[in-house]
């Protein structure tokens, strides 16, 4: 079932070196998969678990701040695009 997530692209930062954000936000559609392993070639770290959002905005840079359906903003560890298939154009957001 796909959430809606909220999206402050992130605009500067401040005298005491804060992230700012744009007082303009948007929201995209999501699908946000709960805490899982993540995997290094083939070792599998245990201690580590990270929450993947599949969000339906291609402008996600690293430095802006989401906010996710259960009013978290984890800190942005990754992103990748996918756009190779036209209707399915996607951002995986991996978070910290």
């Amino acid at each position: 079932m796909p959430h809606t997530v909220t999206i402050e692209p992130f605009a500067s930062k401040n005298a005491y070196g804060e992230d700012s954000y744009s007082a303009t936000t948007r929201t995209a559609s999501a699908y946000v998969e709960p805490n899982q392993q993540l995997s290094f070639g083939d070792q599998v770290n245990e201690k580590t678990t990270s929450k993947v959002a599949y969000i339906s905005d291609l402008n996600i840079t690293l430095n802006d701040k989401i906010t996710l359906p259960d009013s978290s903003t984890p800190e942005i560890a990754s992103i990748v695009i996918h756009d190779e298939v036209a209707g399915l154009e996607h951002t995986m957001v991996t978070f910290t």
